[in-house]
């Protein structure tokens, strides 16, 4: 009688991975680029760190990505689809223009409230080109711009002109850092960013009829026109 086991006994080692494993190794070792970003910014960085932050060992790291620079890429990829999808959304549940505005204003302050202390890098790094956050910035605003300009003309409207729409986002950029990392983000500093940046939607992608109707139009969204 043969003493040969069955082969099935004789298996040896861990047995393989699911694609539902491997998804999971996958986005722990993003989610630990992304603590280690939001404490030392892309160019602190290191793969030590974000295997010490994953609690994986290097090899593993390297099955999965070939440097810290592509976990970064589908990070700052998620982010940035994240805000565009969130602002679509806001905006095709009104027809009527300034209350999209205003839903898209208000998807843009959950999207960086969200966020938290990850905002900070990711603002200090959205002009350095040698960061996935400086190279993704300018594919989102192109995005952004086009919607803008798909969204005007569903409305029946005339598309206003590329540098209107570009000088529209970087306000709204600007406004966004400034509002989240130097107010208190209360409800006071939102109602002054909120009103600045009707102004500026009013301005540079309003209509003629909506700027004769301009004073109706910041009495109806509560919209200061003091000199603050």
């Amino acid at each position: 009688m043969s003493s040969t086991m069955p082969s099935s006994s004789r298996t040896r080692g861990r047995p393989p991975m699911t694609a539902a494993d491997v998804g999971k190794v996958r986005e722990r070792i993003i989610e630990a680029t992304r603590e280690v970003f939001t404490r030392a910014g892309y160019h602190g960085l290191s793969v030590e760190l974000v295997i010490a932050q994953a609690g994986v060992s290097r090899p593993t790291f390297y099955k999965y990505f070939r440097s810290t620079e592509e976990p970064m890429e589908a990070l700052i990829s998620h982010v940035n689809e994240d805000l565009v999808s969130r602002v679509m959304v806001a905006v095709s549940g009104t027809p009527e223009p300034m209350a999209k505005v205003e839903a898209a204003l208000q998807a843009w302050r959950q999207w960086g409230a969200d966020l938290g202390d990850f905002l900070r890098p990711f603002f200090a790094e959205l002009n350095d080109l040698h960061s996935p956050v400086g190279r993704h910035r300018q594919r989102t605003l192109g995005v952004l711009a086009e919607q803008i300009g798909l969204v005007v003309e569903l409305m029946g409207r005339e598309r206003p002109g590329a540098l209107r729409v570009e000088t529209f986002l970087h306000g709204v950029e600007f406004l966004g850092y400034r509002y989240h990392l130097k107010t208190p983000c209360d409800d006071a500093s939102w109602e002054e960013t909120r009103a600045v940046m009707f102004r500026m939607a009013l301005a540079l992608l309003g209509a003629e009829a909506d700027w004769s109707n301009a004073l109706g139009l910041a009495r109806d969204w509560r919209i200061s026109l003091d000199r603050t």
